[in-house]
């Protein structure tokens, strides 16, 4: 069989490869996101002002 060197021991040094790589990507990751600048404007696009729903009135427009 081709997976004859898979140890036990193997195997838990892979799995704690993966999570080391995982924790360091996820760490850069976080101090990325909070060393930036609060608001960068460059890269938010514009905001635009919603229009105000039209008034409802207070009587349905069906009369029984």
């Amino acid at each position: 069989m081709w997976l004859e060197f898979m140890t036990p021991d193997v195997w838990n040094g892979l799995v704690l490869a993966v999570v080391i790589v995982g924790l360091a990507l996820a760490a850069l990751r976080l101090y990325r996101d909070l060393s930036r600048p609060t608001q960068d404007t460059r890269r938010l696009p514009p905001t635009v002002p919603r229009p105000a729903p039209p008034p409802r009135s207070r009587r349905s427009k069906r009369r029984r």
